[in-house]
């Protein structure tokens, strides 16, 4: 394509963590978007190699910000000296920021909401206000792109001056390729047991995630003798608060039921050596993660929170409330007991096709394209 006639998109991420980053590597190493340039602004000037990898394929700009308001300056500066023909914010901060700077600069503008809205969060006198300002400014974006069904449904339930039609539902999808063909792989641990049932937990070290849940359904499993193997529960991220959920494992006495993993990109190779993957979370905007297992054809012990509840809906996936240790505590000495690991493999050809990647990058372009021709 003529240079001259290349589109820039400036992609806004206020939180470069967890799914964020997953969604858009995932996303934007699709080859169909080669014929776009890319901006980056984000907070964290060590994302800028692991942008680099995903556009290499493109012109990349990266800025830097130290805080929302500094965000807010660089975007409105930067749509005011450079040609840019779509703003493409990711999360509810970014989405608000890039608002307020399309309001004064108007472009056109996608919103993709990466998270769902909670009832305290717009408690009090100044939760009304949170409420109304958030309504109003999510209301001149031109598309608020949501990840899963239920997440459509959540953001209408709290965003009431965001008309329908602003809505555009894309319900995520991983490199479901990657996740199926990978192998398994040799685990650096140490066992006190042969006979050790290895449960991921790939989530964050946050109250979302609902990590204490699972402790206090290991720490019933072992003082109730439940299961025929040693449960042994392998964590893979260092951040939130990993340090007071260790301490807190130690003082309960369950350190050997718990092991802190190294860092690592293979993601796909740690999910096929699991026996179960546990996702206990709270709530989801999506679950990328219980998308990934199901490929791999892991067994997942899940919570019926949002947005899980819609990916793991008519799979084999092991059902849970939320917030609930002792059902935890009975899915995962059931699974441990009397595993099911062969109605997994077989649904992880299924999972393979309705999870594919493809699908959600190619609607996506396809909104680009729409906004890009404005």
């Amino acid at each position: 394509m003529d240079h001259k006639r290349r589109k820039r998109v400036l992609l806004v991420i206020r939180y470069p963590v967890g799914g964020i980053r997953t969604y858009l590597k995932y996303i934007y190493s699709q080859n169909i978007f080669d014929d776009i340039d890319f901006t980056v602004v984000c907070p964290d000037p060590n994302m800028e190699s692991y942008f680099g990898k995903i556009f290499y394929r493109n012109s990349l700009e990266y800025i830097t910000c130290n805080n929302s308001r500094d965000m807010f300056t660089s975007v409105y500066i930067y749509l005011s000296t450079k040609k840019v023909n779509l703003v493409h914010s990711h999360g509810f901060t970014a989405g608000s920021i890039c608002s307020l700077a399309t309001i004064i600069k108007p472009l056109p503008h996608i919103m993709t909401a990466h998270d769902v809205f909670l009832t305290k969060q717009f408690e009090g006198v100044r939760g009304t206000v949170k409420k109304r300002i958030l309504g109003y400014l999510f209301s001149k974006i031109t598309f608020i792109h949501t990840v899963s069904h239920d997440a459509t449904d959540n953001f209408m339930q709290y965003m009431a001056p965001v008309n329908e039609d602003q809505i555009k539902c894309i319900p995520h999808g991983i490199d479901a390729e990657t996740f199926f063909h990978a192998e398994k792989t040799a685990l650096d641990i140490q066992l006190e047991s042969d006979n050790t049932c290895l449960i991921g937990f790939f989530g964050r070290f946050m109250a979302q995630k609902g990590f204490k849940y699972l402790v206090d359904a290991i720490e019933i499993i072992v003082k109730e003798n439940r299961t025929i193997k040693q449960p042994l529960v392998l964590t893979f991220d260092w951040g939130g608060f990993v340090r007071e959920e260790y301490d807190l494992i130690k003082r309960r006495g369950l350190s050997s039921y718990f092991r802190m993993m190294d860092y690592t990109e293979n993601v796909p190779a740690m999910i096929k050596s699991m026996d179960i993957v546990a996702m206990p979370s709270l709530w989801e905007s999506s679950g990328l993660l219980a998308m990934e297992s199901l490929v791999a054809g892991v067994p997942i012990v899940g919570a019926s929170c949002i947005g899980l509840r819609e990916v793991l809906a008519d799979t084999p996936a092991i059902i849970v409330p939320p917030a609930d240790s002792s059902a935890l505590a009975e899915a995962l000495a059931k699974e441990i007991n009397t595993p099911t690991y062969e109605a997994f493999q077989k649904y992880s050809t299924v999972a393979r096709k309705k999870f594919s990647l493809a699908r959600p990058a190619l609607e996506l372009k396809k909104l680009y394209d729409q906004l890009l021709s404005i």
